[in-house]
């Protein structure tokens, strides 16, 4: 009775589980035929036609064709070019393709319309419930109850004293819990702002 034993083609002692727990194992990867047609076929695109020549030119010439980029600081703006300056005739005749300020859309969403609503009524309402009963009355709800925005509820009016009290001892409780890494990187951002008032 005959006996098939199977040989491995990589070497015995190459194999996963003769290897110890510390040591990487690499595993060859290959790629099949398959796969490399396939690639091979969606890389096979045709060159774009500013790289090519025009059927009427025989001679050849430079292709300046850059890639897409940010403009250079080498790039001087025209406000900034000297009167006699040529490259100010050859930008007037060249078309800008590029959009004016009007023509881009808005950074924000939707545009608040300003309501200029409130009477000076309104506003003696609004410190009086502020210093009466702070923390009831806080400016969003304040800007809630008189359709208004936060901002002008703290231009119009400031917390009571004793409200900047409990806000600076809820600070300082927070400000307790806080470790020496968190500490030490609020120490280095308020020096940083510092800094950009001196533009340093």
């Amino acid at each position: 009775m005959a006996t098939f034993v199977s040989v491995s083609r990589r070497p015995i002692m190459g194999l996963p589980f003769f290897l110890s727990p510390c040591e990487p194992v690499s595993l060859e990867l290959r790629r099949n035929q398959s796969s490399y047609r396939r690639t091979k076929q969606r890389l096979r695109v045709k060159p774009d036609a500013s790289f090519g020549f025009p059927s009427d030119q025989t001679q050849s010439h430079i292709i300046y064709n850059p890639p897409s980029s940010s403009p250079s600081v080498y790039h001087t703006p025209t406000k900034f070019l000297p009167a006699n300056d040529a490259r100010r005739t050859l930008r007037a005749e060249t078309p800008a393709n590029t959009s004016t300020v009007e023509e881009l859309p808005s950074v924000f969403k939707f545009e608040a319309e300003k309501k200029y609503h409130l009477t000076p009524s309104d506003i003696t309402e609004i410190r009086k419930l502020r210093l009466n009963d702070p923390m009831t009355w806080s400016r969003g709800k304040l800007a809630k109850r008189f359709d208004c925005s936060p901002l002008f509820i703290a231009q119009v009016c400031q917390a009571s004293p004793q409200k900047k009290e409990i806000q600076k001892q809820v600070l300082q409780a927070v400000q307790s819990r806080w470790g020496a890494k968190r500490r030490m990187a609020r120490e280095d951002r308020k020096l940083r702002k510092e800094t950009w008032g001196r533009d340093e």
